[in-house]
């Protein structure tokens, strides 16, 4: 090279080692916007591609009666995945056609999320299935399964509607909580919607590396990797061996049971007929089944505790009694003639007893549940007053009980019959009707159980509740809820004493005979609501002991007839049942004593047979 070119070569040289060391620049500003400024981002974008999520479900916390009976328990049941990343459209389609699922719905959420992480696309598949599935996997890339928690109930009927339902998260679900995943099970009615955050318990995590055919190569520990923790086992207020009772009682018959310990407002029985196999809601559901339970004219699935409201019929006089007791609008001595019937206005109201009561004072009336007495008593006493007395003893709202469907019910006032009819457009004849418990007034059998605890309690209650305790299965760590002592106020000691004098000569004398018990003295009310749709309805409500309540009890029978003779009833063989495991009532004595009885009442009517022969003169022939 001449001395003449070499100040052009060191020029280009010059330009090389310029360019090289921008390039040098640049990657070295590439790297660090990689590893440092955004390495985070990445490696979360990395680890997709190559991480693969194994979500492990934990066990859902079991439920439990009072004395520990297990109520719901879990069942190990195979469940079906596919894995977005492996997943092909021939897999898809092969397993769709297999499982009887829709091709579509599996291809829009499947393909293209390029994902490692499982996406379940069935649950509780059964073993021929699953090992239909297990032969030919090899034909079939990305599908997975494995064993998850079922539930299974012992008593699927008796107890469908305390417990719910479980079901699939929905779209508006998974927007709300990030813990919940599509492909979930989460309570969708009753106890299990309720404490599905207490039962449901803390998914675990794993997290394995993958090669490029999606095989596992290593696990991958990070700070997201976790064991699974059970849910809480939770302990019911409920007895099972009374729940299962009531249901034989019940016998299918549309209606409603509760029975609750006035102490303290656990509520021992809580029993909706008729329901339904909750076993068979429990996996996958048969289309079949789901239809016949939804067009059943009875409504299986329908919670006539907590979610159906009625016309409570004579139970609800009570409540006019306080009324007018409490605002001296009467005296405890104040009576009203029944004939039978009573007029208002051009109208004719007839009392169940056509051929009429006569006089009667407020207790006479209530024993023997006198229409005409309290369609007096009603408009002596106004709907401004009835409204507010139905109001201080909680009806027109709810309870709180444990119940994702609980109604308020009605209790209608002159603005809403001004509302509905006009004002000054309703009559007298509808605050008449008000008083007996018919009209628009509408209540639940959960609220009249809250009533009857009032009554009971001559004032104090409590909130009407399911939950006994939760338990966590790995610590023993034991949680349970407080609820406080309430009190009515304003209501005077002497209108509860005379109130419920009046329910205890209803069962010992009254309409509610059929709910008396042998040894143990009953308090109560019949009712029975008129029904544009059919049949009466059948009330009973009342408790027991009479002098130092333990228990109330309310028994519905939808379209029953009479409360004396269909509810009375029912209430008096849940009472028996109850005190028998109380260990206050033996059935021998009690048919000892029904029998020595009869064999009295037997031989007084042979001794009289006899005095009316002697005392019959001779004839002469």
């Amino acid at each position: 090279m001449s001395r003449f070119d070499e100040p052009r070569w060191r020029s280009r040289r010059s330009v090389f080692l310029l360019v090289q060391g921008l390039v040098f620049v640049l990657l070295g500003l590439g790297l660090y916007r990689l590893q440092i400024l955004h390495g985070e981002l990445y490696q979360v974008h990395s680890q997709k591609n190559s991480i693969k999520v194994i979500t492990e479900n934990p066990v859902r916390g079991h439920i439990y009666d009072r004395h520990g009976r297990l109520v719901v328990d879990n069942r190990p049941s195979f469940s079906v995945f596919l894995v977005p990343a492996q997943t092909s459209k021939e897999t898809i389609h092969r397993v769709s056609e297999f499982l009887h699922l829709d091709e579509t719905e599996i291809r829009r959420k499947v393909l293209g999320s390029g994902s490692f992480k499982p996406f379940k696309i069935a649950r509780h598949v059964d073993l021929t299935t699953l090992s239909f599935l297990q032969e030919h996997v090899l034909e079939l890339p990305g599908l997975e399964w494995k064993v998850e928690p079922r539930r299974f109930y012992p008593y699927p009927v008796a107890f469908a509607h305390v417990l719910g339902m479980l079901g699939e998260v929905g779209d508006e679900e998974l927007k709300r909580s990030k813990e919940y995943e599509p492909g979930d099970l989460i309570g969708k009615k009753g106890i299990e919607k309720i404490y599905d955050l207490q039962l449901r318990g803390r998914k675990g995590y794993r997290f394995v590396k993958v090669d490029a055919r999606g095989r596992t190569v290593e696990e991958v520990r990070t700070s997201q990797s976790r064991l699974p923790y059970p849910g809480k086992d939770l302990f019911l207020t409920i007895d099972s061996r009374l729940q299962r009772y009531a249901d034989s009682l019940m016998q299918g018959r549309p209606g409603a049971v509760v029975l609750l310990d006035v102490r303290n407002g656990e509520v021992l029985t809580m029993l909706s007929e008729p329901g339904f196999d909750l076993n068979l809601l429990s996996g996958k559901i048969d289309p079949a089944i789901w239809n016949q339970l939804l067009g059943d004219s009875l409504h299986p699935l329908y919670d006539r505790v907590c979610q159906a409201s009625y016309p409570p019929g004579s139970t609800y006089k009570l409540v006019a009694a306080i009324a007018a007791l409490n605002e001296k609008i009467i005296s405890p001595n104040w009576t009203a003639y029944c004939p039978g019937y009573f007029r208002i206005g051009r109208k004719v109201i007839h009392c169940w007893n056509h051929k009429g009561h006569g006089r009667l004072n407020l207790q006479g009336a209530i024993k023997n549940s006198c229409n005409v007495y309290f369609y007096q008593l009603g408009l002596k006493i106004g709907i401004d007053v009835w409204h507010r007395y139905s109001r201080l003893f909680l009806f027109g709202r709810r309870t709180g009980i444990e119940s994702s469907v609980e109604n308020p019910g009605l209790i209608p006032s002159a603005a809403y019959y001004d509302r509905v009819y006009g004002k000054g457009r309703w009559t007298e004849g509808m605050l008449a009707n008000l008083a007996i418990g018919q009209g628009e007034l509408l209540v639940t059998p959960i609220q009249m159980a809250q009533f009857v605890m009032i009554l009971a309690n001559r004032g104090y209650y409590y909130q009407p509740h399911l939950t006994l305790r939760f338990q966590d299965p790995v610590t023993g760590e034991v949680e349970a809820p407080f609820y406080p002592r309430q009190h009515i106020e304003g209501v005077d000691s002497t209108v509860y004493r005379v109130v419920l004098e009046g329910m205890h000569q209803v069962v010992a004398s009254g309409t509610g005979g059929r709910a008396r018990i042998w040894g143990i003295q009953v308090a109560g009310k019949t009712g029975t609501s008129q029904n544009p749709h059919g049949k009466p309805h059948a009330w009973f409500i009342g408790f027991a002991p009479y002098e130092s309540p333990e228990v109330g009890i309310v028994v519905l029978v939808e379209n029953g007839g009479s409360g004396g003779a269909v509810a009375a009833p029912i209430a008096g063989q849940l009472l028996r049942r109850y005190f028998y495991y109380q260990g206050k009532f033996d059935y021998r004595a009690e048919r000892r004593a029904i029998a020595a009885w009869l064999k009295a009442q037997r031989e007084k009517a042979i001794q009289d047979s006899l005095k009316q022969l002697q005392n019959r003169p001779v004839e002469e022939n």
